[in-house]
């Protein structure tokens, strides 16, 4: 418990720390996985988005900032894992007996929960998180995981969006979000990208610049 408790303290203080290094504190990442949920803990400040502590499959990302809008996030619904359009990819990844909520926004983009304890819980941490996005301010996070492919990856960088960026395993010389992270360049895909990205771009200019 002690030891639980120091860590927790060390956590909050190196964001107060980190936190001089930026301008900005109420911006909204919006992001296929939990990307964001690492770099608010890094400044130690509140969700401004509720695309956190969740992954989204690619395609059904893409379809959702094709449409992106206010109206969209409005309305969630939840569906049982068995009604999901991706039972095979959820196999694969031992993911289909967890249990965890799926919610549905538009006609039936996907959100998994994963690290949520219940529909209830989902449910409202999204519509209190929706409530604090700041339109003004927005970050669009991809990443070549989530079933990404590269038709996706350049899909993502032709969106006409105006702060986006794009993590992946290999170059994409042609796409201008795409920043190569190296220590996956023998790996399909990226993992874990929010311990490798920083050495690959300037994370508190891009945030100062929002």
């Amino acid at each position: 418990m002690k030891i639980h408790f120091i860590r927790n303290f060390e956590k909050k203080l190196k964001g107060r720390i980190n936190r001089f290094r930026i301008h900005q504190y109420d911006f909204s990442i919006i992001s296929n996985n939990c990307w964001g949920t690492f770099i608010y803990k890094k400044f130690n400040l509140p969700y401004h988005s509720p695309f956190v502590n969740m992954f989204i499959f690619s395609e059904d990302y893409l379809r959702l900032l094709e449409n992106f809008s206010p109206e969209i996030l409005q309305t969630i619904r939840f569906i049982p894992h068995e009604a999901s359009r991706h039972i095979p990819e959820l196999k694969e990844r031992n993911h289909y007996q967890l249990g965890y909520p799926i919610g549905v926004i538009g006609e039936d983009i996907e959100l998994h929960f994963l690290h949520y304890k219940d529909e209830a819980d989902a449910r409202k941490k999204w519509e209190e998180r929706v409530k604090r996005i700041n339109y003004d301010k927005l970050l669009f996070k991809f990443s070549d995981s989530e079933g990404a492919s590269d038709e996706m990856i350049r899909r993502f960088d032709a969106l006409p969006l105006k702060n986006k960026l794009c993590f992946t395993a290999k170059p994409f010389p042609e796409c201008r979000s795409v920043i190569y992270l190296s220590a996956f360049k023998h790996a399909k895909r990226v993992r874990d990208e929010w311990k490798h990205s920083e050495k690959a771009y300037d994370l508190m200019g891009l945030i100062n610049e929002l």
